[in-house]
């Protein structure tokens, strides 16, 4: 992820946030393991198993796309892909077209736990 370590670290506290509520998956692709074990890892056990699938969308991250590929198109997860009000974000992600899969803009970490609790209470 090409996202600023203030992103990261903000991105660790919102996943503790709401662990509160779910089982939150912890991927490895920013921290540890070879190639093969990352992509096994936040694939095969994190996005396969998951039961919804929320991405944050702020920075650019092809690993990101990747798991929302295989999330929304192959897997057919529930997926909520967030954006704050002012992020530019790809078309490919503004333009999918599935109803599994929705798209929110935020402006506040505050506000991503009820964005998450009304996507699953679908």
């Amino acid at each position: 992820m090409q996202a600023p370590e203030d992103f990261k670290k903000w991105i660790e506290d919102l996943k503790n946030t709401l662990r509160a509520s779910y089982e939150v998956s912890d991927f490895v692709g920013l921290t540890a393991g070879t190639p093969k074990d990352v992509y096994m890892w936040d694939i095969h056990e994190c996005v396969a198993k998951c039961d919804a699938f929320v991405a944050i969308c702020d920075y650019p991250s092809i690993g990101l796309g990747y798991e929302m590929g295989v999330a929304v198109e192959k897997l057919k997860k529930p997926t909520l892909a967030l954006a704050r009000k002012d992020s530019k974000i790809s078309r490919m992600v503004l333009g999918v077209d599935q109803p599994h899969y929705r798209f929110e803009r935020y402006d506040s970490m505050e506000e991503i736990p009820e964005l998450v609790k009304k996507f699953l209470a679908r």
